[in-house]
């Protein structure tokens, strides 16, 4: 809930911008849009959370969102799809039909398929940076942009006194 109400909050200074031009007498406005199809890449580790990092943004700023979970933790992406759907069914959330699809599957699979396609404004992957490298080769035939956040950026270091029985 924390992921939805931070960018929430950020709707409210989404706001234009008016560029100083090197013509007298002329303006540049600039007006940020929605990207259209945003594809969220989800790894194994923190599916839940990764997963809201990646719905909420695209949903706030008035995209659609395709998300792909690891094979490994499909389970987790279900559980979040019934809570979301618990949500519209008790009128607390008010979301069409299709504006959030979850799939499951393999990488090279279904996940080629996501990073190839021409639909996606979009692709941002939480992952590593072998599979960061393959989907910037992909979604660069069509020009898609890419958001990577790759692995091993928050290391943890377990010290002799931890009380792991926690």
């Amino acid at each position: 809930a924390d992921y939805y109400d931070f960018h929430a909050g950020l709707a409210h200074s989404w706001e234009g911008e008016i560029v100083q031009s090197d013509n007298a007498g002329e303006h540049m406005y600039v007006h940020y849009l929605p990207i259209g199809v945003s594809v969220g890449i989800v790894p194994w580790n923190f599916p839940f959370f990764v997963m809201a990092r990646k719905i909420a943004p695209a949903l706030l700023s008035g995209c659609t969102v395709v998300v792909k979970t690891s094979e490994f933790t499909p389970v987790t992406s279900f559980l979040y799809a019934r809570m979301l759907q618990k949500a519209i069914d008790a009128g607390e959330l008010d979301l069409p039909v299709g504006v959030i699809s979850i799939l499951t599957g393999l990488g090279r699979t279904i996940g080629n398929d996501l990073c190839t396609s021409k639909i996606p404004g979009i692709i941002s992957m939480t992952g590593s940076v072998q599979t960061g490298q393959i989907i910037m080769r992909n979604a660069a035939a069509n020009m898609t942009k890419v958001s990577l956040e790759l692995g091993g950026k928050a290391p943890a270091i377990v010290m002799e006194d931890a009380d792991l029985d926690l």
